[in-house]
């Protein structure tokens, strides 16, 4: 964006503007195309957001069972968090199925409309989930998303009693996922583990199978990351 772009959206002076641009470009914070004037992030905020995602350290405990699950399935396998009422790529091993899918780690989808997302929105406390809902809205990204709140109430109750969630082209179209909830030594849900999919992949026809290799990769992720805080606590 360009400075006089910045500012009209932070509704400050363009010299203002541009006092601050210079500083945060100096800080490496910004950088600054000399072709156009354009300012873009700088790798000083990529560092630290790199920094930030290994504090959640599904990194090197999760890379081997996403291979193996994606292998075993066929399907995109990916680790989410939830920041916010958004939800969070961590870690993903791509499809061949969705050569076009924009995600990378730290791409953030709206958790309502992805079964990741839901998983984790089931498990938040009932104040706090209302409290997002209320703020943010359920923005509808395709014919099938869920923009009721009364409806997703029942759809995240459903999906604590079975212990899954599902979202069938709700956010993109042609777009199925599974997803199971990652817990950690205390039973608390921290990430949850999903399987991504065209809808035309045959795979889905055998949904238990699907299912079963999930939650298999999910309880070895938590108890992975049980071990790991194990060790940190005795190494204290």
């Amino acid at each position: 964006m360009s400075n006089k772009q910045i500012s009209e959206e932070l509704h400050i002076a363009t010299s203002s503007c541009s006092y601050i641009l210079n500083r945060l470009e100096r800080e490496g914070y910004l950088a600054r195309s000399a072709a156009t004037g354009r300012y873009e992030i700088g790798l000083k905020v990529l560092a630290i957001a790199r920094g930030a995602l290994r504090q959640v350290n599904f990194g090197k405990v999760a890379e081997s069972v996403l291979q193996r699950l994606s292998s075993e399935t066929g399907l995109e396998a990916l680790i989410g968090v939830l920041d916010q009422e958004r939800l969070m790529v961590v870690s993903r091993v791509a499809s061949e199925e969705l050569p076009d899918a924009d995600v990378d780690t730290g791409t953030e989808f709206p958790a309502h409309a992805m079964a990741t997302g839901k998983v984790l929105l089931a498990h938040l406390p009932l104040e706090e989930l209302t409290a997002l809902i209320k703020e943010k809205g359920l923005a509808k990204l395709t014919a099938k998303t869920i923009v009721s709140t009364d409806e997703l109430l029942a759809e995240l109750d459903l999906v604590r009693t079975r212990g899954y969630s599902t979202a069938d082209e709700e956010f993109k179209f042609g777009m199925r996922s599974i997803a199971v909830p990652i817990v950690d030594s205390g039973r608390a849900v921290r990430a949850a583990l999903a399987a991504i999919g065209t809808t035309k992949q045959p795979v889905w026809r055998d949904l238990p199978a699907v299912l079963g290799a999930l939650k298999a990769a999910a309880r070895e992720i938590s108890r992975s990351m049980a071990n790991i805080a194990v060790d940190r606590l005795v190494r204290r």
